[in-house]
């Protein structure tokens, strides 16, 4: 793809992967914006160009590939750059039925995962350049995410068992790479360069009204009636709803949210589409 240059500066963002579907979604996503893009693994931090953005999408690898997220951000912090956007997760929040999380509520995480998101947060907090973009439940991401887990469960004709009390803000991969590279554009552009935001869709859900979503969208893809059995988990006493506030992402950068129903049946499509072909997953 031929270089473009859009006069932002800097031009060039550096992105530390997360090994995943994410990585390409932000690459295809930046180029298209017109910056040219240094796709990094963990162990190549010392490939960083001077100056660039970075954006560390490495703690966004899942739970195993959290101790290294926790080394890049260490390293991060001792490095120069323009900008060092950082992509973390809702989970720093313990969860609660009463209200929305923004981003003045102090994280107090509940689980081993929302500590170590929280561990990356904090090693890259002396970073003067740090911005911190917190995202909703991932519906995509790999072959854990709810999506795949509904669809394999669908396909093989097995009972699925889904939270129905807690609400979440899901997002899609698609959608973190727009809201993700719109506030590089912006950042580039001179946007204040520190701070900590959240996204979510427009529209909160439980895991089991997404997975009706789903299984309605997968119907019109077969002549034969799927009749999935979903099956509410263990009612809990207490609600870990996590919904995010995302105004002052919107106020800053004008950043709109999106509803989570948006592309779904395209999500949908390819992935029956790569279970029937019989990948691994």
């Amino acid at each position: 793809m031929p270089e473009l240059h859009t006069g932002y500066r800097p031009d060039s963002v550096a992105v530390i992967g997360a090994g995943n579907e994410i990585d390409s979604a932000l690459q295809k996503r930046l180029q298209r914006a017109g910056f040219r893009v240094q796709l990094l693994a963990a162990d190549e931090l010392e490939q960083l160009r001077p100056r660039s953005i970075v954006i560390n999408a490495s703690a966004c690898a899942g739970s195993l590939g959290m101790p290294t997220a926790q080394q890049v951000c260490e390293a991060l912090a001792r490095k120069h750059c323009s900008f060092l956007l950082h992509l973390s997760s809702y989970q720093v929040f313990p969860g609660a039925a009463r209200k929305r999380y923004d981003e003045d509520e102090a994280p107090a995480p509940a689980t081993e995962p929302g500590r170590q998101w929280l561990d990356c947060e904090q090693a890259l907090a002396g970073h003067d350049k740090l911005t911190v973009l917190r995202f909703g439940w991932m519906v995509d991401r790999n072959d854990d995410a709810l999506l795949g887990r509904i669809l394999r469960g669908l396909v093989a004709r097995q009972p699925i068992a889904l939270d129905e009390q807690s609400r979440g803000s899901p997002v899609t991969v698609m959608d973190m790479a727009r809201v993700t590279v719109a506030v590089a554009q912006q950042l580039a552009s001179g946007a204040p360069p520190s701070g900590v935001y959240h996204y979510g869709a427009a529209d909160s859900c439980t895991a089991m009204e997404f997975a009706r979503e789903v299984v309605e969208r997968a119907q019109s893809f077969y002549d034969e009636e799927f009749s999935p059995e979903l099956n509410a988990l263990p009612a809990e006493e207490e609600v870990h709803s996590v919904v995010l506030a995302c105004g002052k992402l919107r106020d800053v950068f004008g950043i709109q949210q999106r509803s989570w129903r948006q592309g779904l049946t395209r999500q949908v499509e390819l992935w029956l589409e790569r279970l029937e072909a019989g990948a691994p997953g």
